[in-house]
C-alpha cells in the first residue's frame, strides 16, 4: 500500500530543493509542513521566483498540498503611478485581452484588476500580464467572467466530464462534477497535488465557467494485487 512520508523528512527534501534550483534565491525562504501540507514563508525578488518555488514543491513525493505564502519583495521597488502605467501598456500589447474592459490600480506595488470580460483566458492572462511588469509585489484579480452566450450548466458539466475522461493523467471515476450557476464544483479524490490542479485547470478552461470551487482530497490509491 501507498505509505505516508514524516513531515521532517518532506520539509527537509523542501529545503532542499529549493536551494539547489538556480531558478529561486531561497536565502529568505522557510517551510512549514503539517500532515504533508506545506506553508512556504519568507521572501523572494520576483514574482517568478514564487511561482516556480511552488512549481518545485509540488513535485516533491508526500507533498500532499502546498499553501504558497511567498511575499515578493523587490530588489528596487518602484512608484505605483510608474507600475500602474506598465500595467496598462501590457494588456494593451495582449491580443487576448480587451484593456478597455480592464481597470487597473496600484497600491503599495500591489496590483488591483477590475472589470468584466467574456472568458477565464482573459481574466488569466490579464492578471499574467499584470505580474509580468518589474515592481509588481501582488496581484489581486477582482475581474469578473460574463460568458456570452451563456451556456447551461449541464452542458459545462457534460464538457468538464468529457474533458476529464481524456486527460490520461487523471482518474475519473474518483472525481464527481456538478455545476451550479456556472460555477463548477470538483469533489471527490485524486492520488496526487498535480492530478488535483490539473483538473482545477480543465474545469476552469471550459467555456461557460464564470468560477471554480476545488473540494478534491488527495489521497493516494492502494496498489492493487498485493
Amino acid at each position: 500500500m501507498a505509505t505516508t512520508r514524516a513531515d521532517a523528512d518532506i520539509r527537509q527534501d523542501v529545503l532542499e530543493a529549493l536551494t539547489c534550483d538556480i531558478r529561486v534565491d531561497a536565502s529568505n525562504v522557510d517551510a512549514e509542513v503539517v500532515g504533508g501540507v506545506v506553508h512556504l514563508r519568507g521572501t523572494v525578488p520576483s514574482y517568478f521566483e514564487k511561482r516556480t518555488a511552488a512549481d518545485i514543491v509540488n513535485r516533491i513525493k508526500g507533498v500532499v498540498d502546498v499553501v504558497n505564502e511567498l511575499r515578493v519583495q523587490p530588489v528596487t521597488p518602484r512608484r505605483d503611478e510608474d507600475i500602474t502605467i506598465d500595467v496598462r501598456a501590457a494588456l494593451k500589447r495582449d491580443v487576448w485581452v480587451d484593456e478597455d474592459k480592464v481597470e487597473v490600480k496600484t497600491v503599495g506595488g500591489v496590483v488591483y484588476l477590475s472589470g468584466t470580460v467574456e472568458s477565464y483566458t482573459e481574466k488569466s492572462y490579464a492578471e499574467a500580464d499584470a505580474w509580468s511588469v518589474v515592481g509588481v509585489i501582488d496581484v489581486v484579480n477582482n475581474i469578473v467572467i460574463a460568458p456570452k452566450p451563456t451556456r447551461t450548466d449541464e452542458e459545462i458539466a457534460a464538457e468538464v466530464r468529457n474533458d476529464l475522461a481524456r486527460n490520461i493523467r487523471i482518474d475519473p471515476t474518483r472525481i464527481q462534477v456538478s455545476v451550479m450557476n456556472g460555477t463548477v464544483y470538483l469533489r471527490g479524490t485524486v492520488s496526487t497535488i498535480e492530478q488535483k490542479w490539473l483538473a482545477d485547470e480543465v474545469a476552469w478552461w471550459t467555456a461557460g465557467v464564470r468560477n471554480v470551487v476545488n473540494e478534491l482530497q488527495v489521497q493516494p490509491a492502494p496498489d492493487v494485487g498485493r
